[in-house]
């Protein structure tokens, strides 16, 4: 069945401008007022109720209610803290940008809940939307659970748009059969040694030293340690040292840096092997050191009936040449994985990229010149709520 998917041609002007209103407004963390109250009136405009929770903005909707499973569709409403360069003239201002794509997912959300409701009578069960805040951090997904959101769900379809995976040729939608994103793990190394002065560093621990070989260290584990068929990444990507002096050793250093790993079990591995080769490191030098994560996400990991879901929705609704299955996922993380990992679900990519107009460049997402080609966001909405009505149908068989 496609029907719900043609219809979201219909909705492509209102999707974009949507999200334009939205791309104006960006917000970070787990309170983003203008975001929240804006998708509010757009819901009630569509004879919507909604469910708010306490300490963040997140927000549920239900449509349908009759007998049969419930299928939750996700999207992540939060910007980051980048100054927006694009020269769009619905561009951000307020020090926030939309580099990632959140806003279309909101509105492409909304026109999912739109052609939810208009064939709510035709749903063999229930779909529940979930509004996330704070998938940049420090992440929305893992409160919402808390919340109990999922407590009620089957299953559950995330999607996210850009071009986030390579190598994959020309295509609308790209998804994969198992692993999709990395974990994510920030990593605060703080080595403390004996500071002095530069002249004399016989009489110094010297922390500078020390952090150098701590980052030459944890390669190891990559190099020598992991499978060269498994996925691991370390970056340090931040140290932080003295106060810009030439001749004084600083008392102490600090490593800033971001994990990412494919499978939980490796994971585990690693996250122990850096604090225990960064701890004797800096032992082994006679200073002392501390090893926190911080603001972790688990890897997302899809799953196979879900996405077989998927693959038949998709190729009904796109054509098969347009439905790309990759090989592997990304190394980048997505917090979706907490809502992944309470019940079965298929996250996929919306294909999307367009050239910056200052200088015709294509930006990746991050960047301060991001763009989106927003011709695909019907077909964005018009496949969530496809996918939800088809699996809620499935079920009932």
């Amino acid at each position: 069945m496609t029907e719900m998917f043609q219809q979201a041609r219909q909705l492509q002007d209102q999707l974009v401008s949507w999200r334009r209103d939205l791309h104006q407004i960006p917000e970070t963390g787990l309170v983003l007022p203008q975001t929240s109250a804006y998708v509010q009136k757009v819901l009630a405009e569509l004879g919507l109720t909604w469910q708010e929770y306490p300490g963040h903005s997140g927000m549920t909707v239900r449509i349908g209610g009759g007998p049969g499973k419930t299928v939750a569709l996700r999207a992540d409403m939060d910007g980051l803290k980048i100054e927006e360069d694009t020269g769009l003239p619905y561009a951000s201002h307020n020090g926030n940008m939309h580099a990632c794509g959140h806003d279309s997912h909101t509105a492409m959300l909304l026109g999912a809940a739109k052609l939810l409701k208009e064939h709510e009578a035709e749903l063999k069960g229930t779909v529940k939307l979930i509004f996330q805040p704070a998938e940049e951090g420090p992440g929305g997904a893992e409160p919402m659970v808390k919340d109990g959101v999922m407590e009620d769900v089957d299953a559950i379809f995330a999607q996210h748009i850009g071009n986030l995976f390579s190598g994959a040729g020309e295509r609308t939608v790209d998804v994969t059969w198992a692993e999709s994103t990395a974990a994510d793990d920030q990593v605060i190394i703080h080595i403390t040694g004996l500071g002095g002065h530069g002249a004399n560093p016989h009489k110094c621990v010297d922390p500078v030293v020390i952090a150098a070989q701590i980052i030459q260290n944890l390669q190891y584990i990559v190099s020598r340690e992991t499978d060269p068929y498994d996925s691991v990444v370390i970056t340090i990507a931040s140290v932080e040292a003295g106060r810009g002096t030439f001749n004084v050793i600083p008392e102490d250093a600090t490593l800033k840096g971001t994990i990412r790993n494919a499978s939980p079990r490796t994971r585990d591995r690693v996250l122990d092997r850096i604090r225990q080769i960064a701890q004797q490191t800096a032992a082994m030098m006679q200073a002392s050191c501390t090893v926190d994560f911080v603001d972790g996400y688990p890897a997302l990991v899809n799953d196979r009936a879900m996405v077989e879901s998927f693959l038949r929705t998709a190729r009904a609704a796109l054509g098969e040449e347009q439905v790309n299955i990759l090989p592997h996922g990304m190394t980048g993380g997505e917090d979706a994985a907490f809502f992944f990992r309470e019940k079965p679900g298929c996250f996929f990519v919306l294909v999307s990229s367009a050239p910056c107009p200052l200088d015709g460049e294509v930006y990746g997402a991050h960047h301060p010149r991001f763009c989106l080609d927003e011709s695909v966001f019907w077909k964005g909405a018009g496949l969530m709520a496809q996918c939800a009505a088809n699996w809620l149908a499935e079920q009932a068989r």
